[in-house]
């Protein structure tokens, strides 16, 4: 079953990576695609790739600017009705040698957590009216850190905790919340040091998307089911694991470096 024809659907940090691969198979399944990005040459350059794809510059860490977008979004869209929390960012540091480990922790709080956190309420009425969904995107290494993306791990292990409050508190309300939890993905996200058993953007989004379209309120895609699993009935040995693969591949350590 295709849900999402005819749906119009905003996925924020939709003109790189996963986000937009969910955007051109979203416009293929005959979608109305809204996309926000900080970059306004990644947003041009998704135009091209994509036709009828609609895009908003904006950087969801500030207040304003995502006012601004749900302003925007409100007035020429009202039938909106699928909001994808999707934007994400990662910095790795070793919390010990960080300097100003503050200022290094909170645009990644900001844009990891608080950002859907906010939207899912300033979209929640239109949503509502529209009896839509909320789609958070989450991480396997919610369930399981790794000691060199310490922070990113917290944010992702938070989402997830606060999209079960939402979803119990919006199902009496007409607005389903699900969430996906990646494994290792190809993209820049990963700043050039992809590991070797990480899934392409495309097979990615085409499991969340099938996932979606059954139902699911949680999507575990590929290695991130391992994680879970393990970390519910062998949670020290899934620790340890996940701490050993980082410092044999110590190459991606380093942000703090």
């Amino acid at each position: 079953m295709d849900i999402f024809s005819g749906k119009t659907i905003l996925i924020t940090g939709g003109s790189s990576g996963i986000g937009l691969e969910m955007a051109r198979q979203l416009s293929l399944q005959k979608a109305r695609v809204i996309i926000c990005g900080r970059s306004r040459q990644k947003l041009d350059d998704t135009i091209k790739r994509i036709p009828g794809i609609i895009t908003v510059q904006c950087d969801l860490t500030k207040k304003d600017e995502r006012n601004m977008l749900f302003d925007r979004i409100s007035n020429d869209f009202p039938n909106l009705s699928v909001l994808v929390n999707n934007a994400g960012i990662v910095k790795r540091f070793f919390i010990s040698e960080t300097p100003n480990l503050e200022e290094s922790i909170r645009e990644e709080l900001e844009t990891n957590y608080i950002a859907p956190v906010i939207l899912s309420q300033l979209f929640f009425p239109l949503l509502n009216k529209n009896k839509g969904m909320i789609v958070n995107v989450s991480s396997g290494l919610a369930y399981c850190p790794i000691f060199a993306e310490p922070n990113y791990c917290a944010t992702k292990a938070a989402l997830h905790s606060f999209s079960q409050s939402m979803r119990i508190e919006f199902a009496g309300k007409g607005v389903k919340v699900s969430e996906i939890f990646y494994p290792a993905v190809d993209t820049p996200f990963q700043q050039g040091h992809a590991p070797k058993f990480a899934i392409s953007p495309e097979e990615a989004a085409s499991m969340a998307i099938k996932g979606l379209n059954s139902g699911k309120n949680e999507i575990r895609i590929g290695k991130a089911k391992v994680i879970y699993f393990m970390s519910r009935f062998f949670p020290a040995t899934i620790l340890k694991l996940m701490s050993k693969a980082v410092i044999e591949n110590a190459k991606i350590l380093f942000d703090s470096k």
